[in-house]
């Protein structure tokens, strides 16, 4: 199924599967930073916590906007059939590169918007017992 949707989507597709393959990683580690070690064990250093905002940021800006090159990218294709005879099925390729681009990349970006929320509350949950602990001592 992921085969069928990077084929019609075209090249940009590849780019959009590194974003969401990068996405996975850096949230499995946040899980395991501060789900297991801060929460758990209580062994995450302050300055590990904002670890997740530069790579969450970037998952933010980027994929939209190489989902909205793969809506121009696909127009122009649907625009050049249109020069010619129209084929239904040149048309309906470019649309289809046109809104899976755009999906994939609001859908990573969606992604990681909701994981820097969370992300953030629990990175503020975790200063704040570091903060309880160091003034218990």
């Amino acid at each position: 199924m992921v085969a069928h949707y990077m084929d019609l989507g075209g090249p940009l597709m590849w780019p959009l599967l590194a974003c969401s393959i990068a996405l996975g990683a850096v949230l499995f580690e946040r899980a395991w930073t501060i789900g297991i070690r801060g929460f758990g064990l209580g062994l995450v250093p302050a300055a590990m916590l904002g670890a997740h905002r530069r790579v969450l940021n970037f998952m933010i800006d980027i994929p939209p906007a190489l989902g909205l090159l793969g809506t121009v990218q696909g127009v122009i294709e649907c625009f050049t059939l249109l020069d010619g005879e129209v084929a239904t099925e040149g048309l309906g390729q470019g649309l289809a590169v046109a809104c899976i681009t755009t999906v994939a990349g609001l859908i990573i970006a969606i992604v990681a918007s909701v994981a820097m929320f969370f992300l953030d509350l629990a990175d503020a949950a975790l200063s704040e017992q570091i903060k309880q602990r160091g003034t218990a001592s």
